[in-house]
């Protein structure tokens, strides 16, 4: 019997006979979904630290960093936390970037294995949307930056009704364009951009360190209202704010493979990944606080969302430079982390009616029904409402994944398999993983239940850690009971 695939150097491939006995079943074989060869990867550990440096050096994470010193946290309380929770998502982001690096696949494809072919609508549905509701949040955010822009060169502008959402359709515009280009448009803007978001984030600092040297030394940037916080709120705060951090990359770590298919090598993405994610965490977080901080003491109000302190510089060099910092971080962030991975999912679950480019429309079009406008109007909403709810799916999601790809099959998995719809080792009951779907649904059920009883409110606040926790243990014991 002729070989089905072949492994060498990690990477797991298909044989030409392999393709012909995916071909000869129902399947999600396509252009978009077919394994990437190790022949036709072109990411190495330098693609991974820039694209690591696009995501985080990002406005939401500037925001999140200011949220917290709002809600009362100090400065390095606030650091800890965001550097903790964007460290500790990188376990699953490298563990489930593994599967894109071995066998080239994408995540709809590491869903399918999990959930089976039918079951596999329900968790990357759901992921589709995430990546749709944050691909709005940060076109709003950009589209502000573009307004700030375009009312600086054009001062009428700011007469025309609905000006705001004029911009920020056309920022949806510029996101879609890259985005319907796909990975390699991705890749050239990741690295084109790393660098020029570093030194407009060192400017940041700068120009924060410059105010303090005006206002009685270094120590005042540190001492300003909002930077000393009150202390008291710390551990009150702690897990809901590090569920919250966890959670706004959470929706990166669990589709990473659709990333890591492209390494050159499986140390490529992981070396990226731990170099990469801390070390930009650290340095955009400590951009955020400066900021935040910068600018009670130039304004005498500290402003969570950089796009309106930037509206208060009176300077109009000042107000374009900015805003362009803004509208390239969110860019960076924006079609790599939601379009692209939103359109990789409904492109794979509708393969046969959506290429990657119609999902790409699709997507878009989602993300502006989720009225993201609403979404961003105070910084407790953003970080524990929104990213508190985000999390009590992620978390199960992500541990059920892990203990399937880890616990269950060990990462020896059959790659024609992966593509069957009508048959195969992962086809479980009739297309269904029902332990998968019903661990799953349990347990968004117990933790959104958790946020309305005070003695188990602890577990909804560590939602994403526990969800997580509590999938990999359930689901991996169930496993082993039904294959005694």
């Amino acid at each position: 019997m002729a070989e089905l695939q072949t492994e060498r150097s990690f990477v797991v491939e298909l044989t030409p006979e392999g393709v012909q006995e995916i071909q000869s079943h129902k399947n999600i074989y396509t252009e978009d979904t077919k394994p990437i060869p190790l022949s036709g990867r072109e990411w190495s550990t330098k693609n991974y630290i820039t694209l690591w440096t696009g995501i985080l050096v990002s406005i939401p994470v500037y925001m999140m960093a200011s949220a917290l010193l709002s809600a009362g946290l100090t400065w390095y309380q606030a650091l800890f936390i965001c550097v903790l929770g964007h460290t500790l998502v990188l376990i699953p982001s490298i563990l489930l970037g593994k599967f894109g690096s071995r066998y080239g696949a994408s995540f709809p494809v590491l869903s399918k294995m999990v959930f089976g072919p039918k079951g596999t609508a329900i968790p990357t549905i759901i992921r589709a949307f995430m990546g749709c509701l944050w691909f709005g949040i940060q076109n709003w955010i950009g589209g502000t930056a573009l307004d700030a822009i375009i009312a600086v060169i054009f001062p009428a502008y700011t007469g025309l009704a609905f000006h705001s959402f004029l911009s920020f359709g056309l920022f949806v515009l510029i996101n879609f364009y890259i985005g319907y280009h796909g990975s390699r448009a991705i890749r050239f803007l990741e690295d084109f951009a790393a660098p020029i978001l570093i030194i407009l984030s060192g400017v940041v600092i700068v120009w924060a360190f410059w105010l303090v040297s005006q206002k009685g030394g270094f120590a005042a940037l540190f001492t300003t209202q909002v930077a000393g916080g009150n202390g008291e709120s710390f551990w009150s705060q702690f897990f809901p704010s590090l569920t919250s951090m966890i959670a706004f990359d959470a929706t990166i770590a669990l589709n990473f493979s659709d990333y890591t298919r492209h390494a050159k090598t499986e140390g490529a993405q992981v070396k990226g990944q731990l170099i990469g994610a801390p070390i930009m965490t650290a340095f955009i977080v400590f951009v955020g606080i400066c900021g935040t901080s910068g600018s009670e003491l130039a304004f005498g109000e500290a402003f969570w969302d950089p796009s309106i302190l930037v509206s208060h510089f009176g300077n109009p060099a000042v107000v374009i430079i900015f805003s362009l910092f803004i509208i390239l971080a969110t860019l960076t962030t924006n079609v790599a982390c939601n379009l692209a991975a939103a359109s990789v999912v409904f492109s794979s679950l509708f393969g046969k009616v959506l290429t990657y480019k119609k999902a790409v429309v699709v997507a878009t079009i989602l993300s502006i029904c989720f009225l993201p406008w609403k979404l961003v109007e105070n910084p407790e909403s953003y970080v524990y409402t929104l990213n508190g709810t985000l999390a009590v799916f992620l978390g199960p999601i992500t541990g059920i994944c892990l203990a399937a790809l880890w616990s269950q099959y060990r990462n020896r998995l059959r790659l024609p398999d992966l593509y069957y719809q009508d048959g195969g080792a992962y086809y479980y009951q009739g297309g269904w993983n029902v332990l998968a779907l019903v661990t799953m649904a349990v347990l968004f059920i117990f933790i959104f239940v958790c946020q309305f009883i005070p003695v188990l409110k602890w577990i909804y606040d560590s939602s994403y850690l526990l969800g997580c926790v509590f999938a990999f243990v359930i689901y991996s014991a169930l496993c082993k009971r039904q294959d005694r």
